[in-house]
């Protein structure tokens, strides 16, 4: 056997293996003390080498790693449910609520007019989107909401349960449909609070106002849904697959309806309300068969004649405008009584919000495919240097003056172009399924504004304007730069300013996943909270009485621009007090949306009680006014703050094109994630490196690393000559010192020995040192993993980003030294014990794997792989893969009778005793590296719930 030198020179043949949560951490403190007189100790890596050597000896076994690695993935789900409890109001839905009614009970005290206002206007709401963020199986992700809501020895044994199932079929599996199915679940709860809400109102109402209260409209803050109909980045969404989610999401909200309105005390007494009772479930049979027939291959046009012409004969149980609801609900309400009243007022404002589907819909594509249109059949560039100047004069004309053309599936199934296909939809959608609702029409990597003069363009070409909202994405360094001055030209050409007043407010999205990717995700809160503002001063000044909807698109880590803290927080970190401060002196209405994104996001609306305690802390902050900003220096001291800005930005626009940078993505990072969902991993065609890795998946790689740079660096970089000054900000600002907690979150949960520690396992150095000092038996396979690393770069671009990542952090703790009421370096440490031990056992099972296939024979070339390759993709964690070749390279014994014992003619005598087979190695290779794999799998998930969320 190895030498236990090679491994750790402190370990006593009888010391127990530090397998528990105690004894990990008792041994990581230990090492770490000893840094002052060894400076490259590293205690991850050493526990690592100890949980490696204990299984090269037998002291431990593949499944003892793995029992030990789910305790430690039950402390850290346990301990993000516990986070997850306070936002949710403590699992207090009633405590939530009381938020709101105290808002409405204030609004109430101003009198009708005022609380009418602010009731009636629309605020905003929430949008559902998907994207890879579904790690977690939904039997854990149920789990965890039960844990959050009501935590004892029932709902944790039930947590650990679904931990140590093998979730690797579940991640294999997902697919759009189910995605689909998942935002469905999520969107019935957030319905049900919905109709909390509008309650609530009425209940206010009536107390307040007995005389006039019926005369009220409610707004609702409004559900929205892209999933399924957005094509940013992929091509595996037919056109056929919206409409038939569109089809089904029309049938099951109608079915809905009825049931509502049939559950109303005294509603089947009412003749009219009787018979639109039986009319939705009508309507809603009709749109149930008519998703039947689009669900089919729509690719066979005897298929796509009999769906189409089915839908558009507009049969009499067709309901396909929502007003055919809410008119009848008009006329019951004037003689109703009050319960009945207040029911059927409730009702019609979910009726307004929602339509004929469970949610608005966003359709999204790329500006790339909007562009390819303009360029391709109108003939026009857009790319010159003055913003699309001449092209977008051009198209203004062409919008003006463009007649809609009348379209049919027919034109719809032969069009090839994505951008106008999308529009096409849009038409068919509005004539044949929904034409009371508004789409929304995302322009994804907006940075021209012809781009969205050519949406404009082709909206009014299908007729779909009045109903379709443009809505610009900015999200690059570019549009982050130029998108106050891209609208500002935009609302100079009338055509533009006619339809944004014809709307009565101009959309925009922000994204703060892709920015925070770019430039850091500090200094993109930054830019967005600028283009905020830029765009908010603009349209005022252009025009008055149009309003300004922002969506403000995030995912739900503290890299991707969801605050770790509050509803409250999140909201205002989102759309600041001083955004909404700002625009209400401009008397400019705003209206804000954010996005609950994925697995994690659905989680917020996983019950009806936390689908209440998040929609209640929505309509909360919206019926709020904002904080007083007045007196903060952020907004003063704009020369200080913008500085740091310009620093912070370039020091990660260096990180991000840094060579070594790049290789942290590839080689075995890949392997150290998930499958969370149904896009593509990487952006295909274009950019290379980590510009092509989606943001999530980018992100999701820097925490599986146990470093967050995007968040957490840079800032100790910035501003050094002016450090006094910027500390002064930091503690007298609530929005610098927001921005800095944000960055602190981040670094509680960055390591750079952790970081350190994956690049020790790829140094070739370290295995060619325990070969020297192993058994002869032994010293073989390290020498293979030697020869499979000795050219290998990884190692070396690790260290160097270390390297890079030490100086700047270590000025940020300085930094932080000095702040009021930050934690100490010391409780900093404390706090990453648990994930040290977990990224410990990861690296020793990593470690194994790389030594079981340095173990293997010589293989035949018949395979097209040899021993080198298969331990390539070991080394990349491409363990599954390997598994599945060993398996064929090495098939299992079979019995030597079966099935070929009833063969009558004479055979060899030795075959009873013939392996035919290789079972030594299938028992001592391919089924641990099996086992090391499902083990693997279930620390990358443990791993998310430091951070709140994959990516």
């Amino acid at each position: 056997m190895g030498s236990k030198a090679a491994f750790s020179a402190d370990m006593k043949p009888d010391d127990a293996s530090p397998l528990t949560l105690d004894t990990a951490q008792d041994f990581l403190r230990e090492r770490s003390a000893r840094i002052e007189v060894d400076p490259m100790t590293n205690s991850v890596f050493a526990l690592a080498q100890t949980y490696f050597h204990d299984m090269e000896t037998g002291k431990a076994s593949v499944a003892d790693l793995s029992r030990f690695s789910a305790e430690l993935h039950l402390t850290l789900i346990e301990e993000r449910a516990e986070r997850f409890r306070l936002q949710h109001s403590g699992g207090d839905p009633a405590l939530a609520w009381s938020g709101v009614q105290t808002a409405l009970e204030s609004l109430a005290g101003k009198g009708f007019d005022a609380f009418r206002a602010a009731v009636e206007q629309p605020t905003g709401g929430i949008v559902f989107t998907a994207h890879p963020t579904f790690a977690l199986s939904r039997d854990l992700r149920e789990a965890f909401a039960a844990h959050v809501m009501r935590p004892n020895k029932t709902s944790r044994a039930g947590l650990l349960k679904h931990i140590r199932e093998d979730s690797r079929p579940w991640n294999a599996a997902i697919n759009l449909q189910g995605e689909h199915d998942e935002v469905q679940t999520a969107l019935v709860n957030a319905a049900s609070a919905q109709a909390t809400y509008a309650r609530l109102v009425l209940d206010v109402a009536r107390k307040a106002f007995p005389d006039t209260w019926t005369s009220l409209r409610p707004f609702l803050p409004t559900l929205a849904s892209w999933v399924g109909y957005d094509l940013d980045g992929r091509t595996d969404i037919h056109w056929s697959q919206s409409l038939t989610f569109r089809l089904q999401e029309k049938a099951v909200q109608l079915a809905r309806y009825s049931d509502r309105l049939d559950a109303i005390p005294g509603s089947n007494k009412i003749a009219a309300l009787a018979r639109l009772t039986q009319r939705l479930r009508l309507a809603a049979s009709e749109a149930e068969s008519q998703a039947e027939l689009f669900a089919v291959d729509l690719t066979d046009p005897e298929n796509l004649v009999r769906a189409a012409n089915t839908l558009t004969a507009h049969s009499k149980r067709m309901i396909y405008n929502a007003d055919e609801i809410t008119a009848v609900i008009d006329k019951v309400i004037p003689d109703a009584e009050a319960g009945l009243a207040a029911a059927l007022i409730a009702f019609r404002a979910e009726v307004d919000s929602l339509q004929l589907g469970t949610a608005r819909i966003h359709l999204r594509v790329n500006a790339a495919q909007v562009r390819s249109v303009i360029n391709r059949d109108l003939g026009l560039e857009t790319e010159d240097r003055e913003l699309g100047r001449l092209a977008l004069a051009e198209l203004s004309q062409k919008a003006r003056v463009s007649k809609p053309v009348q379209v049919n599936f027919a034109d719809l199934f032969l069009e090839q172009s994505t951008a106008r296909r999308q529009f096409m939809m849009c038409a068919q959608i509005l004539k044949h399924i929904d034409s009371g609702s508004v789409i929304r029409f995302l322009i994804a990597e907006s940075e021209n504004p012809a781009t969205v003069m050519g949406a404009l363009y082709l909206a009014r070409q299908y007729g779909v304007a009045e109903k379709l909202d443009i809505s610009p994405l900015f999200e690059t360094p570019e549009a982050l730069e130029t998108g106050g001055r891209f609208i500002e030209r935009l609302l100079e050409e009338p055509e533009f300013l006619r339809y944004v007043e014809e709307r009565g407010y101009l959309s925009i999205q922000l994204g703060f996943s892709d920015a925070g990717r770019f430039i850091g995700q500090v200094a993109a809160d930054m830019a967005i909270e600028r283009i905020h503002n830029l765009i908010a001063r603009a349209l005022a000044a252009k025009t008055t009485g149009v309003a300004l909807l922002i969506f403000n698109t995030h995912g739900e880590s503290m890299g991707r621009g969801a605050w770790p803290g509050s509803f409250e927080q999140r909201f205002d970190h989102a759309l600041t007090p001083w955004t909404r401060g700002g625009a209400r002196a401009r008397h400019l209405q705003l209206m804000h949306e954010v996005s609950f994104q994925g697995g994690d996001g659905f989680l917020h609306f996983a019950t009806p009680a936390l689908a209440g305690t998040t929609y209640a802390a929505w309509c909360t902050h919206a019926l709020s006014e904002p904080a007083d900003t007045s007196t903060d220096p952020f907004y003063t001291r704009t020369d200080l703050v913008w500085d740091f800005y310009r620093a912070l930005r370039a020091w990660h626009e260096r990180l991000f094109v840094n060579p070594d940078y790049g290789r942290l993505f590839g080689n075995f990072a890949a392997g150290l994630l998930a499958k969370a969902g149904s896009r593509q991993r990487r952006r295909t065609g274009g950019p290379t490196g980590p510009r092509a890795l989606r943001a999530i998946l980018h992100n999701a790689t820097l925490q599986q690393l146990g470093i967050p740079v995007n968040t957490a660096a840079g800032i100790g970089s910035s501003l050094q000559r002016e450090n006094d000054r910027l500390v002064q900000l930091i503690n007298a600002s609530p929005r610098m010192r927001g921005l800095i907690l944000l960055a602190l979150k981040a670094r509680i949960v960055t390591s750079l020995p952790t970081l350190r520690a994956y690049a020790s396992v790829f140094d070739a150095s370290v295995w060619i040192a325990h070969a020297r000092l192993a058994d002869p038996d032994r010293a073989p396979a390290y020498r293979a993993v030697y020869y499979g690393l000795r050219d290998d770069e990884t190692s070396v671009s690790i260290n160097r980003i270390a390297n890079l990542l030490s100086i700047d952090l270590g000025k940020f703790d300085r930094l932080l030294a000095r702040l009021d009421d930050a934690p100490s370096a010391e409780e900093r440490h404390q706090g990453r014990l648990n994930l040290h031990a977990l990224h410990a056992l990861r690296l020793a099972l990593m470690m194994r794997a790389f030594v079981l296939v340095g173990q293997l024979p010589r293989i035949s070339e018949r395979h097209d792989i040899d021993a080198r390759g298969l331990l390539q993709m070991v080394t990349q964690l491409r363990i599954r893969e390997a598994v599945d070749l060993l398996g064929t390279i090495f098939p299992q014994a079979q019995d030597a009778e079966t099935p070929f014992s009833e063969i009558t003619e004479p055979g060899s005598e030795a075959r009873s005793g013939a392996s035919y087979g290789y079972a030594r190695i299938n028992k001592t290779i391919i089924g641990p590296l099996e086992d090391i794999d499902r083990a693997l799998h279930g620390i990358s998930l443990a791993i998310t719930h430091a951070y709140g969320a994959f990516g």
